[in-house]
């Protein structure tokens, strides 16, 4: 455990991981007890890490704090937490943000010792960047600082009840550092993450729209479909005599649809050019050349690791660019330290899906 946060996995942290050396243990806050919000909640309950939540609906806030968490508002979240994850739908984020802001933290208290980091997690990010810019949000103030991130987890299940600590293990968490965030607040973000199990990733907005809807969003919308064919289809029942082929295909079919429609619409600039492709492919689709049983095309080989250094107290300015462009040469982030006088930090991203921080 370091400042507070020990990786989910069991493996321990080099010093200074989530606050730089002298910092204090982090508190991280949680806006939103749903399927995401509980998993973040119960991987910091998992190793006895401090957190706040707070949640419109009583009940979910009253499972959480049954669980171990801290029930709150929105004020004590702004004065303790350290590190804030807003998992609520992307249109919003900005207002939740908006929020934040005018939210002073209490004199004297934790919150007011260094800026706080407020994360989202949603799945799509224009909305939240047009959502922003419409109500004209600086992404950072001097007590407390924005990042666009997302975790590549999820279940078609939602709810508190729905929640797993070990969700993210393994998984990909994408993060969106910009220019005014520092390396210091870059290394707290990444500690907490990787806490939760995950490997972290760095990606633009726009590029993450684009990787989203092809990994994941069209996915969902070829099981929506599906499933209106079956159900048209399958008047008797015969699907119960199906094998796991179906099942497979149809299982995040059920998955939340307000959620689902917000997240689609917000997207469409990414996913109709791509579903107009995939239509034509399926409509030139030849089952005697085109099924060939064999693996994947073999990706393109990654470019070697990149290093990228950055002072410690400083704005990370013109380095976000050299973070951003890391995922799309399919590289993630593999080890990362600062140094032993606590005056840099040193990433190294590598073509690979392990993280060994």
């Amino acid at each position: 455990m370091v400042d507070g946060i020990a990786r989910a996995d069991g493996a321990g942290d080099p010093e200074g991981v989530v606050g730089s050396p002298g910092e204090g243990a982090a508190v991280v806050g949680v806006v939103g007890a749903g399927l995401i919000g509980g998993s973040i909640i119960r991987a910091c309950l998992a190793v006895d890490q401090p957190v706040l939540v707070a949640d419109r609906d009583a009940t979910a806030v009253a499972a959480a704090a049954d669980a171990g968490a801290v029930a709150g508002d929105l004020q004590r979240l702004r004065d303790e937490a350290d590190v804030v994850f807003l998992c609520a739908p992307p249109a919003v984020i900005a207002d939740l943000w908006q929020a934040w802001l005018q939210l002073t933290p209490t004199a004297g208290s934790a919150g007011a010792a260094r800026r706080s980091i407020v994360m989202d997690v949603s799945s799509v990010k224009a909305p939240v960047v047009s959502g922003f810019s419409s109500a004209d949000l600086p992404l950072a103030t001097p007590d407390t600082v924005f990042q666009l991130s997302h975790p590549m987890a999820g279940r078609e299940l939602s709810g508190w009840s729905a929640g797993d600590g070990r969700l993210f293990r393994d998984a990909s968490w994408i993060l969106t550092p910009h220019a005014e965030l520092t390396a210091g607040e870059l290394a707290r973000s990444i500690g907490v993450v990787e806490a939760f199990g995950a490997t972290v990733c760095c990606m633009e907005a726009g590029f993450h729209d684009r990787f989203a809807a092809i990994t994941s969003h069209i996915p969902h919308v070829l099981a929506f479909a599906f499933q209106s064919l079956v159900d048209e289809v399958d008047r008797t029942g015969w699907r119960r005599f199906s094998g796991g082929s179906l099942r497979d295909v149809l299982r995040i079919s059920s998955s939340n649809p307000a959620l689902w429609n917000e997240i689609l619409a917000g997207n469409t600039d990414q996913l109709v050019p791509l579903l107009r492709d995939l239509a034509d492919r399926l409509e030139r689709f030849d089952p005697a050349t085109d099924v060939d049983g064999g693996q994947p095309r073999p990706l393109d080989p990654p470019p070697p690791e990149r290093h990228v250094e950055v002072a410690m107290d400083a704005a990370i300015g013109e380095q976000a660019e050299a973070l951003l462009a890391t995922a799309e040469e399919g590289l993630h982030l593999d080890r990362w330290a600062i140094d032993a006088a606590g005056a840099s930090l040193r990433l190294t991203f590598a073509p690979r899906l392990a993280s060994t921080s």
